[in-house]
């Protein structure tokens, strides 16, 4: 079953004028100087990886191929598990049609208009995706280097009007661009989707939600501990996880928060731990109880926690804590970090004491 969810400081010291290079030939001063900022230039570049990110509803929707009588058994064959998990689980249609490659039942959803207006208005808002393949580029140059035992997930984008956003399965991470139209789309709104979930659902959100379903198909399986501490430390080591990756991403969208939802978790810091402490919830192995402190929402709508709260209080708590702990065990790689399931001693190791 797919899972369906440059340092400053050198900078600021070096100067180039500063070498000494005053018995070299003119022309050779201007050629080691070139190859000079050419080497800075090297070593300061990101390591990008090569990926595979292929786009799965433009080929559905393809009209020459279309015309194909083979176009649904060649896209079969071409996108393999993705293509059964797409129709089946995402579409529900029968796997008696598998043999014919859902062929009826594809060939009517591509020609329905509402799904041809969709496809219409996702290539609005994605005439291409280039600035978020080299995001994924950037972040699974860091995942190479972070665990290079591991191979780097294929990419698929794809539209089930509404229904996904990503899903998994073994090496593909696939993302559902009608997702992600933005905060102003106006159908979201009447598909009674909240005003909450409708502020992140745009192409902002796609590099962190893409990076946190890698992540949460990796190590989901630790959740056998039943306790708020193994949920909140969890879900800190994902956005950490994520930061690590792509430390471009802003805390406001890694965390899915306002900037005033944000402020209000930083200036309150102390008092949210407090309150985990007070009510004793680190232990608490109820999920109807704690999961609401780890749950979007408006707000963190549990007993002693105000309305102007930030939501997912448990979650900012287990990023700081992971943060503290990384901090202070800086010989501890992302993999050591990512496979860690000692909650109780990532939590003292911490030593995690928020004013």
């Amino acid at each position: 079953m797919p899972n369906l969810v440059a340092n400053t400081d050198i900078a600021k010291s070096f100067n180039i004028n500063n070498i000494e290079v005053k018995n070299m030939p003119v022309n050779f001063k201007k050629c080691f100087r070139l190859f000079l900022v050419l080497g800075i230039l090297t070593s300061c570049a990101k390591d990008k990886a090569s990926i595979h990110l292929m786009r799965f509803e433009q080929d559905l929707f393809d009209k020459q191929s279309l015309a194909s009588s083979n176009h649904f058994a060649n896209l079969q064959k071409k996108y393999g598990p993705f293509y059964q998990t797409f129709a089946e689980e995402m579409l529900n249609i029968s796997e008696e049609e598998r043999t014919v490659a859902y062929q009826p039942s594809l060939d009517k959803f591509v020609h329905f208009p509402s799904i041809q207006q969709l496809k219409f208005e996702v290539d609005s808002v994605f005439p291409d995706i280039v600035k978020f393949e080299q995001q994924l580029a950037d972040a699974m140059g860091v995942y190479q280097k972070e665990f290079p035992q591991d191979r780097v997930p294929s990419f698929i984008t794809f539209l089930s009007e509404f229904g996904y956003a990503h899903a998994n399965l073994d090496t593909i991470v696939s993302i559902g661009l009608d997702m992600y139209l933005g905060a102003s789309y106006p159908l979201y709104p009447a598909l009674d989707f909240p005003d909450f979930m409708v502020a992140k659902l745009r192409k902002e959100y796609m590099l962190t939600n893409t990076l946190k379903s890698l992540a949460i198909g990796k190590y989901e399986h630790q959740l056998k501990d039943k306790r708020f501490l193994a949920m909140m430390l969890f879900e800190g080591k994902i956005r950490y996880f994520i930061k690590e990756l792509a430390p471009e991403i802003p805390d406001t969208i890694l965390l899915g928060y306002s900037q005033t939802q944000h402020q209000w978790a930083k200036e309150n810091e102390g008092m949210i731990w407090a309150h985990l402490l007070e009510t004793k919830m680190l232990f608490q192995q109820d999920p109807a109880v704690y999961m609401r402190y780890v749950n979007d929402g408006p707000f963190t709508i549990a007993t002693g926690v105000p309305q102007e709260s930030a939501p997912a209080i448990g979650v900012f708590a287990g990023y700081q804590i992971v943060k503290e702990f990384m901090d202070k065990n800086r010989s501890v790689s992302l993999k050591q970090l990512m496979e860690n399931q000692q909650w109780d001693l990532i939590l003292k190791e911490s030593a995690y004491r928020p004013k």
